[in-house]
């Protein structure tokens, strides 16, 4: 352990770790400082019930197939295995389905076509303008800074399919699949992926519109014996390239010489002492602005950027959070929509979505007003299920049980019941995990029989698990109106020496894009970008298992 480093980075989440190896391999001297005994706290996989089922505990969707950082750290050589579905998603009601097929577009079609013909035509068109380009697409709309001529670039995308830039700009999510689809359950079904987030909030103007879109683009797996492995082939990754990694170490401030970052403080706390690790070129905080702001010294940040220091002050980490309901069954659930398509069965991920398109309208306006039981008692919101061990049969148990995860995102602030604290009221939580054992039972035939036992975490106890992930946010705070896209956390800040890689565009997810766009921000000032292996694009073919 040295005192003096080329880079500190304060948190071991995924997306840090991802920065810290590509800055390693770079052939930087790179400290990575983390306050819990464990990295990647929202990557965590456990057997919470005790019966030999291994359970990821919050992120559960792996997009790393998508992603340039699995070929440039070549994560496979390091551990990492990702099982390819042949069916990657599917929306269910309790009548049929909508399945979508990750290798073969146009098997999709035909399972649009059941629903209409019409959409069918539509949605092949579409793949037949998009394909194409879905390399470029990600790799500038994803793995790239955001910048105004990002911006301009997202908006230019409506073209391919119909739109022009002034139309996208000013269309939601919603609008968008009434203007293309006819059928009410294939509208659903491609309205449901954006539920989670990611790229935006789908009912809001111009962000909505690209939500969908890119949501069109994404590519998923399932990682062999849990999300965990990605954060051991990660640590590997970093470790072997010379990265040093401290645990248990909170970061109590960062140290600051003039107008510039020079590293962290310990807490006196740590094994380590109240010990400085000095930083010669970077300073990376891989934590959301709220918890950053106070490290920095929040009257540094103002002195030296007014605007960072309200946007970090105003950072809202409130609206959709996860709540997370976990079901250990006998064996795999049975959806009745098995009976429309049994392909179904063969899905991980698949989506319980709105009843129509009058629910659906109703849910978006329910979380609008945080009313939380609105949405409960209205039979739900969409939401994602996860069955990895359809995909990875190392998620069985000894005698073939299985976990089925249910996670809805809900508001947080609870205003009707006292405040956000009141996830911690068993009565009103436990009423809210009931609702999921009933829609599971209206999707899947003789769930409750097959039911072995059953638990959940709430926003807050997620909160726990990832002390920067207020409210349990997973996606470092909400990514919709004044914080999409432009008004994320810049990777490369106004401050020399000082960047993000939390709470940056894109959002910290699994296929590590935010290590990707911080770490290149900071090679590129170092002057060290430009090596023969930091070359992948997204997509690039890589070695996978198939399911």
């Amino acid at each position: 352990m040295k005192d003096t480093y080329d880079v500190v980075i304060v948190g071991a989440g995924i997306n840090g770790l991802a920065c810290g190896a590509y800055l390693a391999k770079a052939g930087l001297e790179v400290a990575v400082a983390e306050k819990r005994n464990e990295c990647g706290p929202f990557a965590l996989t456990e057997d919470i019930f005790g019966a030999g089922v291994p359970v990821d505990t919050h992120a559960s969707i792996c997009l790393i197939p998508m992603s340039p950082v699995w070929g440039d750290l070549d994560l496979g050589g390091f551990g990492f295995k990702v099982f390819v579905p042949e069916v990657l998603m599917a929306t269910m009601w309790p009548d049929r389905n909508l399945v979508s097929y990750g290798g073969d577009w146009k098997k999709t079609v035909d399972a649009i076509a059941r629903h209409s013909q019409k959409d069918a035509k539509t949605f092949l068109h579409i793949g037949e303008q998009l394909w194409p380009h879905r390399t470029e697409i990600l790799e500038r709309a994803v793995f790239s800074p955001a910048s105004p001529e990002g911006e301009d670039y997202l908006f230019s995308l409506g073209k391919l399919i119909g739109f022009s830039p002034e139309d996208f700009r000013t269309m939601n999510g919603m609008e968008l699949v009434e203007l293309l689809f006819e059928n009410e359950f294939v509208r659903l079904s491609n309205l449901s992926v954006g539920v989670g987030n990611a790229f935006g909030d789908p009912p809001e103007r111009g962000e909505g519109a690209i939500t969908v879109l890119l949501d069109w683009m994404s590519s998923s797996g399932v990682p062999v014996g849990g999300m965990h492995t990605l954060v051991h082939a990660l640590v590997r990754c970093f470790r072997a390239h010379g990265g040093t990694l401290l645990l248990n170490a909170p970061v109590e401030k960062v140290t600051w010489q003039g107008d510039k970052p020079t590293g962290v403080v310990l807490s006196e706390d740590s094994p380590f002492g109240p010990r400085e690790l000095k930083a010669r070129h970077a300073v990376v905080m891989h934590t959301t602005p709220p918890v950053a702001l106070p490290l920095l010294g929040a009257e540094h940040v103002a002195r030296l950027d007014g605007d960072l220091a309200h946007k970090m002050k105003t950072w809202d980490m409130t609206g959709h959070c996860a709540f997370l309901s976990y079901f250990l069954l006998k064996g795999a659930p049975q959806w009745r929509s098995a009976s429309w398509n049994p392909d179904v069965l063969k899905c991980p991920y698949p989506y319980h979505t709105w009843r129509s398109w009058d629910h659906a309208v109703r849910s978006f306006q329910y979380a609008r007003n945080d009313d939380l039981f609105a949405i409960v008692e209205d039979a739900g919101d969409a939401n994602e299920i996860f069955t990895p061990a359809i995909a990875d049969p190392s998620r069985l148990g000894p005698h073939g049980e299985c976990v089925v995860t249910y996670e809805v995102e809900y508001p947080v602030s609870l205003r009707r019941y006292g405040g956000p604290g009141a996830w911690d009221n068993r009565e009103l939580t436990d009423r809210i995990h009931a609702r999921h054992l009933a829609e599971l039972e209206e999707l899947a035939q003789g769930f409750k029989e097959n039911l072995i036992a059953s638990t959940y975490t709430t926003p807050l106890d997620n909160w726990r698990r990832n002390p920067s992930a207020i409210y349990g946010h997973e996606l470092g705070g909400n990514v919709s109106g004044l914080q999409w896209y432009l008004g994320r956390m810049p990777a490369r800040s106004r401050i020399p020496g000082l960047y993000f890689s939390q709470s940056i565009w894109p959002v910290s997810l699994t296929h590590l894009g935010n290590g990707y766009v911080t770490a290149g921000s900071v090679a590129e000032d170092l002057g060290v970008r430009k090596q023969e292996w930091w070359s992948c694009r997204p997509l690039e073919p890589r070695t996978v298992a198939r399911s």
